[in-house]
């Protein structure tokens, strides 16, 4: 596989945007399928974090709530660091790694990452300006603010790709490393 079967970034932003439904039967190209699989899964599980997070907040959210909510959020972003490295992993055989290219400090796993956080603010952002409510003026002043950082960021991660399938750069694919519990060393005991 190399760069140009990757999904484009326009397609990216388009599934996450207008998520598709399953559909049976073959695929022609299934190594660009399942960067796409791995991609929408990673944004399913952005959602649900993001509702997750939305339950930790909530005014009527009481202890018990707020603690089962923080122990979801802290395995999905487990499964969300899952989904950026198989993203990452998928792309590095794809890119023509010149040993002496700069190196970028975000990986395309991680790139694409914020633009589905992106794409969540701006439903969600979209969805309290549509509400009727007192201050959803004050969300609809957002949305143009928002739409221009999603363009803005479509353009740098094309860029970012055009750049490691030309050689022009190089990346590193990105590894959590993150541990949670008491057995965690870095804990001090």
């Amino acid at each position: 596989m190399n760069v140009s079967d990757l999904p484009t970034v326009a397609t990216i932003v388009g599934a996450l945007l207008h998520p598709p439904v399953p559909e049976g039967g073959t695929r022609t190209d299934e190594e660009a399928a399942e960067v796409m699989d791995t991609i929408l899964a990673l944004h399913r599980n952005n959602v649900e974090q993001w509702d997750r997070e939305d339950d930790a907040r909530g005014d009527n959210a009481d202890d018990a709530m707020v603690a089962a909510a923080k122990r979801d959020i802290d395995r999905l972003n487990g499964v969300r660091h899952g989904f950026i490295e198989a993203i990452d992993r998928a792309i590095l055989p794809a890119v023509n790694g010149c040993e002496g290219a700069s190196l970028v400090t975000e990986s395309p796993g991680m790139a694409i990452d914020r633009l589905s956080v992106l794409v969540i603010r701006i439903a969600s952002t979209e969805a309290r300006a549509a509400s009727g409510s007192a201050d959803a003026s004050r969300y609809r002043e957002r949305l143009p603010r928002l739409r221009s950082q999603l363009r803005a960021l479509e353009e740098a991660i094309t860029a970012l790709l055009n750049d490691l399938a030309e050689g022009n750069r190089r990346f590193v694919a990105y590894e959590s490393l993150k541990l949670y519990g008491p057995e965690d060393p870095g804990r001090g005991g």
